[in-house]
């Protein structure tokens, strides 16, 4: 790790409540600055899933990665840098629970596997990324509101419901059925439910819950309750969901009730 990044992931740590720890899960979010769409058409969500894929394997810029690949001449010069990156290859630095992207932000349910694993590995995605858009679109400066967005999970139901509320996050773009919704190409549902598109999701985490995956499907699809907000309190903290919405609206007294009658019915 070069001095520039520790720099930068000390730096960037302490200006965050959240402490990461390893073997511990967090909910990783951000958006567009000014709320700015960040993924313009499928080549944006692939480009962002391979970066993914990359830092999860491997201690080398994917840029230049790219960049040498696009420059090779012949076969024989594509091998010579895929031996090389196999020099560089590390073990991941975070687990990837579950994730959905969306056209202006994106979730992550990430598992810490490493000292500094999740730290690392978000400034290494941003960066790759944003570097990429602003190629493309011939423009400067940042694209996200911040670094990133970090609230540890400290429950096992906060992590089912976690799971649940970013598999239903399509639903803001009018994707009403179970179908649309499995079908939705840039969420880790349809790998819970036995494809193997995103084969780096740890999808065994939350299915060890469940009988199986049409029970999860189930879970996933279930009616919103009035305390569903509840769950997600503490860890979906930049939620436009009407039924979020909804709740924060509510008078403190209310709110301090549905509480208790929710730890009551946990009890």
């Amino acid at each position: 790790m070069t001095s520039a990044l520790l720099s930068a992931i000390i730096s960037i740590n302490k200006m965050r409540s959240v402490i990461f720890s390893t073997n511990h899960v967090y909910h990783i979010y951000n958006r567009g600055v000014e709320k700015r769409k960040i993924y313009l058409n499928p080549s944006y969500y692939s480009y962002f899933i391979s970066i993914i894929r990359h830092y999860l394997q491997y201690d080398y810029p994917f840029s230049f990665l790219k960049r040498r690949l696009k420059r090779a001449r012949s076969p024989e010069e594509k091998q010579k840098i895929f031996l090389h990156l196999e020099t560089r290859k590390i073990k991941p630095p975070v687990e990837i629970i579950a994730f959905c992207l969306m056209p202006n932000h994106y979730h992550l349910t990430l598992k810490q596997l490493t000292l500094k694993g999740i730290s690392t590995f978000m400034h290494k995605l941003g960066t790759s990324f944003t570097n990429y858009f602003n190629i493309r679109q011939k423009r400067s400066g940042r694209l996200f509101e911040t670094t990133f967005k970090a609230v540890i999970v400290d429950s096992e139901e906060q992590l089912l419901h976690l799971s649940r509320y970013q598999h239903l996050n399509p639903r803001k773009l009018n994707l009403k059925t179970s179908k649309q919704l499995i079908n939705y190409p840039w969420s880790s549902l349809a790998t819970y439910l036995g494809s193997e598109n995103f084969p780096f999701v740890n999808r065994e985490t939350i299915l060890s819950s469940f009988k199986n995956s049409k029970s999860y499907l189930n879970f996933v699809l279930a009616e919103i309750d009035k305390y569903e907000p509840l769950r997600l309190e503490k860890t979906a903290v930049d939620d436009d969901f009407g039924w979020f919405v909804k709740f924060r609206a509510l008078k403190k007294e209310r709110r301090k009730e549905l509480r208790e009658h929710y730890l009551e019915s946990l009890s």
